[in-house]
């Protein structure tokens, strides 16, 4: 079982993430060299209620870092993207990324990850579901990224202030077109997504 590699800069950033796309999901043969998603994260910031524009759980777009720090807890792991001006914070046992400015520390992006149903949108949309679910609950006012190389689909609702991380991998059927990360931000646009193609269609 292995890992898929690790996302390139451009991606990690426009999805507020660290490390590997996706961790274990095992493919219906359940043959070696399968992708593995993570085991579900242990708890649940707060009510696990994803709001979008606002919140997850207990994060808030509106906090502080120090706020966020005091809210998640230890075992963070922190990384600087200097070149684009970005500081990523992921609680990996949480399920949990959060991107902020490097010059401001303003939040850009809170986002939940894994394979854990117990995150949920406003709309009852969770981890893992196919992202058409989630089509169906907030429309199709979108705009879309195609990052062929890491098998990423990105669909961003700038005007709600939501994302969706979805996989973009039909030699993987069991998790293709399903939703690997959720995330919420400040509604309005977000810097384009370098290195990923903007698509009408995957």
């Amino acid at each position: 079982m292995h890992q898929v590699p690790r996302l390139r800069t451009s991606t990690v950033i426009a999805l507020g993430i660290l490390g590997a796309a996706l961790a274990a999901a095992p493919s219906a043969s359940g043959a070696p060299g399968d992708v593995e998603v993570p085991a579900p994260p242990p708890q649940v910031l707060g009510d696990g209620l994803i709001v979008p524009g606002q919140r997850v759980g207990t994060i808030r777009l509106a906090m502080s870092l120090q706020q966020i720090l005091d809210a998640a807890g230890d075992g963070y792991r922190r990384e600087v993207f200097e070149e684009h001006g970005i500081i990523l914070y992921e609680w990996r046992a949480k399920g949990l990324w959060v991107s902020l400015e490097a010059r401001t520390r303003a939040v850009r992006v809170i986002s939940v990850f894994g394979t854990t149903d117990r995150f949920r949108t406003d709309k009852g949309i969770t981890l893992m579901m196919p992202f058409p679910r989630a089509e169906t609950a907030y429309g199709r006012e979108y705009r879309r990224w195609l990052c062929a190389e890491d098998r990423i689909l990105l669909v961003r609702y700038p005007g709600l202030g939501l994302q969706f991380g979805v996989v973009n991998d039909p030699s993987k059927p069991m998790i293709h077109r399903r939703i690997f990360q959720i995330g919420v931000f400040k509604p309005g646009p977000l810097p384009a997504v370098q290195g990923c193609r903007e698509t009408s269609s995957p």
